[in-house]
């Protein structure tokens, strides 16, 4: 039976943790909060590569790529 208190639990093999459990809230709590700092770090890495001999202006992309 679940105690609905306890938000995870440690799966044991040899004395040893195994696995965790958790509840599909925290999951996917978890596995966002890793694709933002994911999307985060991605950013941080463009902006120091940033070369603003190469960029366009927003009026010159439109024109470019209107139909």
């Amino acid at each position: 039976m679940c105690n609905r208190e306890q938000d995870k639990y440690v799966v044991m093999r040899n004395n040893e943790p195994a696995a965790v459990l958790l509840s599909v809230e925290q999951f996917e709590a978890m596995v966002n909060e890793l694709e933002d700092l994911r999307i985060e770090a991605i950013a941080k890495d463009r902006l120091t590569a940033f070369d603003g001999k190469t960029t366009i202006s927003h009026d010159d992309m439109l024109k470019e790529f209107e139909d």
